[in-house]
């Protein structure tokens, strides 16, 4: 499991934050997600033999949030 730290932007409530973890409960093998929406992270565990993490930032970016890499 590799754990990846990604900066989130557009995020504006809890609503938003719960948005986020939602879409990323669809993407296979990912797991652990914690929003931080006032600091704009999102960080989770996924199995990069699986998925890549290209498909994480397509599911946060599919339903309007722009994703940039922290780490």
């Amino acid at each position: 499991m590799k754990k990846l730290l990604l900066k989130v932007t557009g995020m504006t409530c809890d609503g938003c934050a719960n948005s986020v973890k939602k879409a990323l409960s669809n993407v296979d093998t990912v797991k652990d997600v914690n929003v931080d929406r006032k600091n704009d992270n999102v960080s989770l565990t996924y199995d990069e033999d699986k998925v890549e993490e290209a498909a994480i930032v397509h599911a946060i970016e599919k339903i309007g949030y722009k994703v940039n890499r922290d780490n």
